[in-house]
């Protein structure tokens, strides 16, 4: 795997900037987006369940050695960081209405800002 990421053709770089478009118009005129970043807490519960899954053994998805520590949370952290988990936040609004959002996305949005 090579450590350089490979180009974006411009079809991949115009359906980044429609999606991130379609994110910004959920977020800033309808609402759907609803703090339009990740909050404090979405962020402590992703290290938390990263953390418990690792401590279950699932596998690093960063080197262990590199990091220099087998401690689940620094791992999990360390994991967020460099933008690597893949999971899905559910928003729950006083409606009752639910939203899921990849975290990516979320986090493709605040770098973008």
């Amino acid at each position: 795997m090579s450590s350089r990421a490979r180009a974006l053709t411009v079809p991949e770089l115009l359906q980044r900037i429609h999606k991130l478009i379609d994110l910004l118009e959920r977020s800033l005129i309808k609402r759907e987006l609803y703090p339009p970043r990740l909050t404090k807490y979405e962020i402590a519960r992703i290290i938390s369940v990263r953390a418990l899954q690792l401590a279950m053994g699932a596998q690093p998805l960063v080197d262990v050695k590199k990091l220099g520590t087998t401690d689940p949370v620094i791992i999990a952290m360390e994991e967020f960081k460099q933008g690597l988990l893949d999971f899905i936040i559910v928003r729950e609004y006083p409606d009752g209405r639910q939203a899921r959002f990849r975290l990516k996305e979320l986090l493709e949005l605040e770098r973008s800002s």
